[in-house]
């Protein structure tokens, strides 16, 4: 029964809307000569110059803009080299106007970009930072993210409002690669194509409860048929040379929007590290180890991403899209010098390292999504699915030798080390979307997906007999997980009112195989995930309100379980039982004239995943391993500025105050130990659009953030400056970049672990400061940009 008036109810208004009311403009494009304009270029655009919508003409120069709402329009056509714009009208009904004449003497650069976007946006679930028309959008993605208001990147790892669990998406599609691989990918790819970064704050019930935040990366489509492309080239020198090249094209017909972009990058990384640790022997100190290393990674890496969309009717759109990568003899050398100390400071032994790892990795996300539209208000349903590939190959030598003194927890050993993760993802989803009126609309949908990881180890040479360390020799570890979701959305959005709220189920079963030791863990659990957003406006003030709760599974490489060497006296091991942890955040804020706010926040988490490192003073070892955190809570106040401060100078500043509260077990004594401090984070942009024909552009960035702490770790402070500059020339064809970051060399990280009988300390310094060049030359049909703007609008109403 139930079943049945669920089925008529969406038979109802599936039918109400199929003969729903909507507005269409029809007319031709003509040459002088009265002759139809085959294929001429067709926007729609508002009173105020924005962007509606856009399609090409048919054989016969005619066109078509269906569900266009009441209100006042322009049209303006372009063909080649030619243009014409239509006057102002208003519709009310589908209309007709008179035939526009495209004639040789108009130019198209009537309809170049000159529109300035506010370069935040604030939303109730989101933020969208546009970078079109910046300094920054001729560096890389990642370079990008360093520099979004809101995001915030320590040690090659991004937070959002306080947390690292962020996961990224390309235009919507989720991007499935470890934290180290997403950075190849990002920093391999160009930010010229990207027209803005979201940083989904709130996520929809519609997403993945799995991971955390999200950030969507929007990649720029041509709005106007024909072809053009670019090809760009990005050279970075820090202690070690890095360099990109590569090209982008994109391609639109009449039923096919094509877009694909390759990049090839040979880098040199290089970071410096200092461990120091005091052990403890009977509860005193008893030596002091120290370790100097040193890691130089030197890669070429691969980068091919592919976008095809196919109308094949007014109904139905096919996208297919791909985005792979592929790391060959990736080769590390990590060599480490520790010299061993006792209580007198007198040296009695010193050890060298030398570890060498050779990897290849490759990887194949690809998607294919269907939309079939019911009706013209909105109402569609569609289809998704996606395969991932992932492959990584490890082969590592380790050697360890003694050069001076003799310590009994060390010996001279060459470890040869094989490792295999092979991991296949498939996730299918069917979502539909209902309007329920003009201000309302319902959204459901279902999800599946299946992981499998198979990880292989295989060690030798390794000749130790301490106590409490076993390198896994060889074994096989098989995971399985399967996830079943489904969610109900609604939304609506009144004259003042906007809510989104959403409820989504989860049901996950993982089964975890070591055959070493013939072990299985399995777990299967059942979850629910609200969210929720909601302003009021009235003039110029804004209230928000938002709420989520999220999960994060744990990562499938800190699952596996084996031991390996990193250094003579540094261990990493994963950890099987690693439970999924869960967060909960609220915030409220008030904006002023969309330039001014002020947020409260607070966040609560359970089972926060975090890679801790532990000393093992029975074997004056380092251990690295993942652990769930007892609980992990914050709360704070932010209050930021984004406005144009000029019509040349936009100005972004960030200052966020917040109480963080770690607690842990320590592992030896099964005692909770709290890590808690108040942190100040602050951040500076400034955006500049320079010289009369707005040619040159330049940034400026400023971050910093006091001592903060992380799980058994405390955190110094550290700021960073960086400066970028951008001009362009040939009509904007073609442009050069540079830029230094982090100027004063002071965005290293120290962190110390003291408490109990631990006692140790790292320092991180990696190449942070680095200058910066890059040159991008656009070709093909280059004079109508995306997002074209009259430039006859008044630029005032144009923020």
């Amino acid at each position: 029964m139930t079943r049945n008036i669920y089925l008529s109810s969406i038979f109802f208004l599936t039918f109400y809307l199929a003969i729903a009311q909507d507005f269409s403009i029809n007319g031709l494009v003509i040459d002088e000569n009265n002759a139809p304009v085959v294929l001429a270029n067709v926007i729609l655009m508002g009173e105020d110059g924005e962007f509606i919508k856009g399609t090409v003409t048919n054989d016969q120069g005619g066109y078509e803009i269906k569900s266009v709402s009441s209100g006042s329009y322009r049209i303006v056509a372009s063909y080649i080299a030619n243009t014409v714009e239509s006057d102002l009208f208003t519709i009310t009904d589908t209309i007709e106007i008179a035939p526009l004449v495209l004639t040789s003497s108009q130019e198209l650069d009537e309809v170049v970009v000159t529109q300035h976007k506010p370069k935040l946006e604030q939303l109730a679930d989101r933020h969208i930072f546009n970078i079109e028309n910046t300094s920054i959008s001729d560096s890389d993605i990642w370079d990008v993210l360093k520099r979004t208001p809101g995001v915030m990147v320590m040690n090659n790892r991004l937070y959002v409002n306080g947390s690292s669990k962020v996961n990224i998406m390309i235009n919507g599609k989720l991007v499935n690669l470890p934290e180290e691989d997403v950075i190849n990918l990002l920093s391999g790819s160009s930010a010229s194509n990207v027209q803005s970064i979201e940083v989904i704050t709130s996520p929809p019930a519609k997403y993945s409860a799995e991971g955390g935040l999200l950030i969507d990366i929007k990649m720029k489509k041509n709005l106007v048929a024909g072809y053009n492309g670019a090809v760009f080239n990005k050279y970075t020198q820090g202690v070690l040379p890095k360099h990109t090249v590569g090209t982008d094209h994109f391609f639109k017909g009449k039923m096919i929007d094509f877009t694909t972009n390759y990049s090839f990058s040979h880098n040199r990384n290089w970071t410096r590290y200092t461990d120091v640790t005091t052990f403890f022997e009977n509860g005193q100190e008893n030596e002091l180890w120290t370790a100097e290393q040193k890691s130089i990674t030197k890669e070429k890496s691969h980068n091919l991403n592919l976008f095809l969309d196919i109308q094949l009717n007014d109904k139905n759109i096919i996208s297919l899209s791909s985005t792979s990568s592929f790391s060959p003899d990736r080769i590390t050398e990590y060599t480490s010098t520790t010299d061993i100390e006792n209580n007198n400071e007198v040296l009695t032994a010193r050890l060298k390292g030398l570890n060498i790892l050779n990897d290849d990795t490759f990887n194949s996300s690809n998607y294919l999504d269907w939309v079939h539209k019911l009706n013209d208000d909105g109402a569609e349903i569609s289809t998704n699915a996606h395969f991932t590939y992932y492959d990584s190959k490890d082969n590592q030598e380790l050697n360890n030798d003694i050069v001076e003194g003799f310590t009994e927890n060390t010996s001279e050993n060459t470890l040869n080390l094989k490792s295999d993760q092979i991991i296949n993802l498939f996730s299918a989803q069917t979502d539909l979307t209902l309007p329920l009126s003009e201000q309302s609309t319902f959204e459901t949908g279902l999800r599946f997906a299946n992981i499998n990881s198979e990880a292989s180890i295989l060690q030798t040479g390794f000749d130790d007999n301490v106590d409490s360390i076993n390198p896994t020799g060889s074994g096989i570890f098989n995971y399985d997980e399967q996830i079943y979701a489904g969610y109900i959305s609604f939304s609506n959005n009144w004259d003042k009112w906007k809510l989104n709220a959403g409820l989504r189920g989860e049901y996950t079963d993982t089964k975890g195989d070591l055959d070493v030791l013939s072990l299985s863990n399995s777990n299967s659990y059942f979850d629910l995930f609200p969210n929720l957003s909601m302003s009021y406006t009235k003039d110029k003030n804004a209230f928000m309100l938002k709420y989520y709760r999220r999960i994060t599974r744990a990562r499938y490489s800190s699952i596996n379980p084996f031991q390996y060497y990193l250094s003579a006296n540094s261990i990493f091991e994963g950890n099987p039982n690693l439970k999924p942890a869960y967060r909960s955040y609220v915030e409220v804020d008030y904006v002023f004239d969309k330039d001014y706010k002020f947020a409260l926040f607070t966040s609560i988490k359970s089972d926060e995943q975090v890679q801790q490192f532990i000393q093992d003073n029975t074997t004056n070892t380092l251990k690295a391993q993942y652990v769930n955190l007892e609980t992990n809570y914050n709360f704070g106040a932010d209050v930021s500025v984004s406005k144009y401060l000029t019509s040349y100078w936009y100005f972004y500043f960030l200052a966020s105050h917040y109480y963080n509260q770690n607690s842990f077990v320590d592992l030896e004594s099964d005692a909770v130990i709290e890590n808690s401090i108040w942190t100040t984070y602050i951040r500076a942009n400034n955006y500049f659009t320079l010289l009369k024909d707005e040619s040159l552009y330049a940034d400026m960035a400023f971050t910093y953030i006091s001592p903060y702490v992380k799980g058994n770790a405390s955190f110094r402070s550290y700021s960073k400056l960086g400066i970028n500059f951008r001009k362009t020339f040939w009509n904007k064809d073609a442009s050069v970049s540079v830029g230094v970051e982090d100027i004063f060399n002071t965005g290293n990280t120290y962190s110390t672990r003291n408490y109990l009988d631990q006692n140790n300390s790292t320092s991180t310094r990696p190449e942070n400061r680095l200058f910066v060049l890059g040159f991008r030359y656009k070709f093909g049909n280059t004079k109508i940009r995306d997002n074209s703007k009259s430039k006859h609008t008044d630029e005032n109403k144009r923020l």
